[in-house]
């Protein structure tokens, strides 16, 4: 059943009853107007206008009778209808007759018949037209619900995985801290602003399931800020990346692809790491060169995670390439 019923306004239902009437009365118009120049031209055109006139009231009131009344049973509103039929039609029988009798010399029973026809037709088809409506509003309705519960269902899913990520986040940097602010106090400070931009952030992103693409890269400038300085000349990082305009991505993406590379690599001054960032074909690309350490207990959670969050974000997977001495992922960008 319809909860909330979008009840067409007067205005349009006042349209239809014009259309069905103009449709139910054209043969007999026809015919009327055929006959308006042999005498009687005013009782003809009163006919012609009273019998318009009383078939679009028809068309009005059963289109409205069947919107109104469409929540009580069918039984119910099919008796409804046929009581207002009867009503109907006898106050159109008592209007129209005496003119209609001046102008044509008919027997009363095939008036009669006529009049009743009409208006059972015109019932007959306002209940179906009206029940067409209304079945298609309440599909429209469950598919709107629907819709609702299935984005409902993706940002629960996605604030799940979002909070898998954070503790091993915070660990690693509060790690980074410890091992960073002792080391230069005339950098402790431009640390803490870009410690702080990086817990701003990820608060904010508890309430987002995607972000700004340029925020995230914002971000990963600021959490490799405080990697270089723990890694000085072992770790580099080169953004290729310039126009950015609405572009979208799964937040917190960047942090843990450039913190994968660090704990699955080797690095020294003679082997440093280097990391490099560009968008390619709707995807943000992180590659790295590799020097790989064994690490016991790694059960790839991270990218499996944050593939898990891409399919229900975007539909589409991570990419996960290796070329020779090269190791990339591509993350895939939302388009605004």
């Amino acid at each position: 059943m319809i909860k909330n019923l979008n009840f067409p306004s007067k205005k349009y239902i006042f349209i239809y009853s014009l259309i069905g009437s103009l449709l139910t009365t054209i043969v007999p118009i026809m015919v009327a107007i055929d006959h308006l120049f042999r005498g009687n031209f005013l009782l003809r055109l009163i006919d012609i206008s009273t019998l318009f006139v009383l078939v679009c009231c028809v068309f009005y009131i059963s289109f409205w009778l069947n919107l109104k009344w469409c929540r009580i049973p069918k039984i119910k509103l099919l008796f409804l209808n046929i009581i207002v039929f009867l009503l109907i039609s006898a106050v159109s029988i008592l209007i129209h007759y005496p003119i209609w009798k001046q102008i044509v010399h008919i027997p009363l029973a095939f008036y009669l018949r006529d009049e009743f026809v009409r208006n059972l037709t015109i019932f007959i088809v306002s209940y179906l037209a009206t029940r067409f409506y209304l079945e298609n509003l309440e599909k429209q309705q469950i598919k709107t619900e629907l819709t609702e519960l299935q984005n409902e269902n993706l940002t629960n899913q996605v604030k799940g995985l979002m909070q898998q990520i954070n503790p091993h986040f915070f660990f690693n940097t509060l790690n980074t801290l410890s091992g960073l602010v002792q080391e230069n106090s005339e950098k402790s400070e431009l640390f803490i602003e870009k410690l702080s931009n990086i817990f701003r952030y990820v608060l904010k992103m508890q309430e987002n399931s995607i972000v700004l693409l340029s925020e995230e890269l914002k971000f990963a400038e600021d959490y490799f800020y405080l990697l270089k300085i723990r890694f000085e000349d072992k770790l580099f990082l080169d953004f290729q990346i310039q126009n950015l305009d609405n572009e979208k991505i799964a937040p917190l993406c960047s942090q843990l692809l450039i913190e994968n590379v660090i704990k699955h690599n080797k690095m020294n001054r003679h082997f440093p790491v280097n990391i490099r960032i560009n968008i390619e074909n709707d995807y943000l690309k992180i590659c790295n060169n590799m020097n790989p350490q064994i690490i016991e207990n790694s059960l790839g959670l991270g990218l499996a995670n944050l593939n898990k969050r891409c399919e229900l974000l975007t539909g589409k997977s991570i990419i996960i390439e290796k070329v020779d001495n090269l190791f990339c992922v591509k993350v895939p960008i939302i388009k605004s």
